[in-house]
């Protein structure tokens, strides 16, 4: 992608905070069931998760969130509000907007976004690094 093209989509985003890509499983909290999803991108202010296409027994559109941040040796919780779901043959996916989160857990969202940041532009730079590519079935 040419640096004008990154320009561009940057301009038409109309997310107000820096996503960034993830892989990692989480629980959604749904009537009390935790429910297991792939979290793929991650922001402070929000997520999108992927599960397998199943049943929607969801009742509300405000969730309670579970995450597991990688490496961090904490669980943190949130509530959040369904901004919108996408569904196909294999997956159901969800956006999520957070509402409430502990100051704390806040805070160490972000420094782990930074670090994660950090540690990708490095890999980035890296001329050894190796290059993970994910391949869906389409439907």
């Amino acid at each position: 992608m040419s640096p004008l093209q990154i320009e561009s989509e940057a301009a038409h985003n109309r997310r107000r905070s820096q996503r960034q890509n993830v892989g990692f499983y989480l629980n959604q909290i749904i009537d009390d069931a935790p429910l297991r999803s792939f979290t793929t991108d991650l922001s402070a202010i929000g997520l999108y998760m992927e599960r397998p296409a199943g049943p929607l027994d969801r009742r509300s559109h405000t969730i309670q969130l579970e995450i597991p941040l990688p490496g961090a040796g904490e669980t943190l919780w949130a509530r959040g509000e369904v901004v919108y779901d996408r569904f196909d043959a294999l997956f159901h996916g969800t956006a999520v907007r957070f509402t409430a989160m502990a100051r704390r857990h806040q805070r160490m969202l972000r420094d782990w976004l930074h670090q994660t940041r950090r540690s990708t532009r490095f890999a980035l730079h890296n001329p050894f690094r190796a290059e993970i590519v994910i391949h869906r079935p389409t439907a």
